[in-house]
């Protein structure tokens, strides 16, 4: 990396269909990649809106300038609570 320049993040998408970043994103660290994972992640899923009943999952993969993946956001969909997951009764 160059003095005084920021790494670049990629931020490609997985939903069944792979889309890769090529352009990247320069940002002040890993912590700002996490920031605008969930960004992006939002943001995609918003649009989507009821179509992610579809795929059922949506990925944000951010790597760094080498391909190494630096962190990574998944959202996911089901017609069941997680396992372990009640209601507590009131009070409790």
């Amino acid at each position: 990396m160059l003095e005084g320049r920021l790494p670049r993040y990629y931020f490609h998408t997985e939903n069944g269909d792979r889309i890769r970043d090529d352009q990247g994103e320069e940002l002040a660290g890993v912590d700002a990649a996490r920031e605008e994972a969930v960004t992006v992640l939002g943001e995609i899923l918003r649009y989507r809106g009821a179509s992610f009943w579809t795929t059922r999952s949506f990925s944000v993969i951010v790597t760094d300038a080498e391909g190494q993946t630096v962190v990574s956001v998944t959202a996911s969909a089901s017609d069941t609570a997680p396992e372990g997951w009640r209601l507590s009764e009131a009070g409790q």
